[in-house]
C-alpha cells in the first residue's frame, strides 16, 4: 500500500513538473516582442495581474516555510528549486494536509456487554492431604511393591519388610500361648472341683485357697501370653508397609535391601482431589471476599488452560506484619493436569457489571494522563478523549466520550494523528 502510494505521489510530481515547463514554454513563444523590447513594461503588467488577484496563490506560498512543513523531501526540494510553479504548490500542500498517506488500520463497533469485576492474585498449588508412611520397625526392606506416581487406595501394601525373626517369635508365641491355654483349663477345673469338696468339708480351707490361687495365676498367665502373641502379631502385620489413605505416591524413600529404623519415614501420599490455593489477600479487598465465590485458575506453563473453582475458606484473622488475610481456594481438576507446586493466578470475580459499553484495551491511546481513542469518520479518523470504567482482561468499560455502534480503531492507533487517513483492513 505504501509503495503505491509513493508511486502515484512520483506520478503527480512528474505530471505537475511537466505541465509547469510546458506553460513557460507556451509562454516564451506568443510572448509580445514589444515586450522583449521594454522589460519594465512586462514588469509593470505582471504587478498589476498580482494587485488585481489573478493569481493569489503566488504571494500566500511565498510566506510559507517549505522545510517545516510536514512533506516529503523530495516535494520540498521540488518546490524550492522552482520545478513545480508557485500557483500549483498550494494545491500540492493541500494535498498532504488533507491527512498525507492513508495509514492501515483495524477498526471494531462499540458495543455492550457484561463485564466482570476481578481480585488477582498469585500462589502456589497444594494437594488438600499430604500424608507420610513411617515405617513402624527395624528392619531391611524386601520388597518394593509400589513406585513413586503409582495411585493407591487406603491399605494397599507400599513395600514388604524382612519378616523373617519376627515369624520365628510370633510362632513360637503362639506355642506358648497354647501351653498357657492348656494350663489356663486344667487349672479351672480342678478350682471347679475343689469348691464342692469344699462345700462337702472334703479338703481344708488352705487347699483349697492354693488351688483358687494357682487358677488365678494360670489366667494371668494366659493372658500375658495372649498379649505376647498379639503383639508379634501386630509386628508381623508392620511388615506390610500400607498406604494409610488415598492418593498418589510422590515420594518412596526406601530402596531394597536397605534398614530401615523405627519411626523412619518411607513414603509421602498426596490427595489431589481436590486441589487447594493459598494466597494472601489485602485487608481492604478481603472484605469484598465471600465463601463460594468463583475462581478462574491459570499458569504460564498451561497456557491456554482455564481451571475452574471456588472460595474455599476465609481465615478471619489479618497477619499483622503483611496487612493480608489467608484465603484458600478449592480446584477440583479431573484431568490431574494442574500439579501441586505449580505457580500459578488466581483470578476471583469480586463483582459483575450488566449491559455496559466495552471497548478493547488495545484501543486506547495514553497521552499525559488521559486516555483517547481514534474514532473512524469515513476515511480518516478523529482523536477523541475517553473516561473508562471496570477493567476484565483484554477488555475495559468505557464510562463517557463514546456512544455505541460508533466505530474506532483496534489495531494501528500507535502513530495516528487526529484528521489522519487511514486505510481499513480487517
Amino acid at each position: 500500500m505504501r509503495k503505491l502510494s509513493i508511486f502515484l505521489l512520483g506520478a503527480l510530481l512528474a505530471f505537475t513538473i511537466s505541465c509547469g515547463k510546458s506553460g513557460d514554454n507556451g509562454q516564451n513563444r506568443t510572448e509580445n516582442p514589444s515586450e522583449k523590447g521594454n522589460p519594465g513594461k512586462a514588469q509593470t503588467d505582471k504587478g498589476a495581474q498580482a494587485k488585481s488577484g489573478q493569481k493569489p496563490g503566488s504571494k500566500s506560498s511565498e510566506n510559507i516555510d517549505i522545510d517545516k512543513l510536514d512533506i516529503p523531501d523530495q516535494v520540498k526540494e521540488a518546490i524550492k528549486s522552482g520545478r513545480i510553479p508557485k500557483d500549483q504548490i498550494p494545491e500540492i500542500l493541500a494535498r498532504f494536509q488533507s491527512g498525507g498517506e492513508a495509514v492501515p488500520v483495524s477498526s471494531a463497533p462499540v458495543q455492550r456487554k457484561n463485564l466482570n469485576s476481578y481480585l488477582v492474585l498469585n500462589g502456589i498449588v497444594e494437594p488438600e492431604r499430604k500424608i507420610e508412611i513411617f515405617s513402624r520397625l527395624s528392619a531391611y526392606v524386601q520388597k518394593i511393591v509400589k513406585e513413586e506416581g503409582a495411585y493407591v487406595k487406603e491399605n494397599d501394601i507400599l513395600a514388604l519388610l524382612d519378616d523373617t525373626e519376627i515369624k520365628i517369635s510370633y510362632e513360637q508365641a503362639k506355642i506358648q500361648l497354647e501351653q498357657a491355654k492348656l494350663s489356663l483349663e486344667e487349672a479351672e477345673k480342678n478350682f471347679i472341683r475343689n469348691q464342692e469338696l469344699i462345700k462337702r468339708d472334703l479338703i481344708s480351707e488352705q487347699d483349697f485357697q492354693t488351688q483358687e490361687a494357682l487358677y488365678k495365676q494360670r489366667q494371668l498367665d494366659y493372658q500375658d501370653r495372649m498379649e505376647s502373641f498379639k503383639n508379634l502379631q501386630l509386628q508381623l502385620n508392620w511388615t506390610k508397609i500400607r498406604a494409610l489413605s488415598e492418593g498418589y505416591i510422590t515420594e518412596r524413600l526406601i530402596e531394597m535391601g536397605d534398614r530401615v529404623n523405627t519411626n523412619e519415614q518411607v513414603y509421602t501420599i498426596e490427595d489431589f482431589k481436590p486441589l487447594l490455593i493459598r494466597v494472601s489477600v489485602p485487608t481492604s479487598d478481603s472484605i469484598k471476599l465471600k465463601i463460594g465465590m468463583p475462581a478462574e485458575v491459570k499458569t504460564e506453563v498451561l497456557k491456554g488452560n482455564v481451571f475452574t473453582g471456588d472460595v474455599k475458606l476465609i481465615n478471619p484473622r489479618v497477619d499483622v506484619q503483611t496487612g493480608t488475610v489467608k484465603v484458600t481456594v478449592e480446584v477440583l481438576d479431573e484431568s490431574l493436569t494442574l500439579k501441586p507446586g505449580m505457580f500459578v493466578e488466581v483470578r476471583i470475580a469480586i463483582g459483575m457489571k450488566e449491559n455496559v459499553l466495552v471497548i478493547p484495551r488495545r484501543a486506547i491511546l495514553y497521552k499525559q494522563n488521559k486516555t483517547y481513542v481514534f474514532v473512524m469518520n469515513r476515511n480518516q479518523v478523529s482523536q477523541r478523549e475517553v473516561f473508562l470504567g471496570l477493567l476484565e482482561e483484554d477488555h475495559v468499560e468505557v464510562t463517557n466520550g463514546l456512544n455505541e455502534g460508533e466505530v474506532i480503531v483496534v489495531v494501528g492507533v500507535e502513530g495516528l494523528k487526529d484528521g489522519q487517513r487511514v486505510d481499513v483492513i480487517q
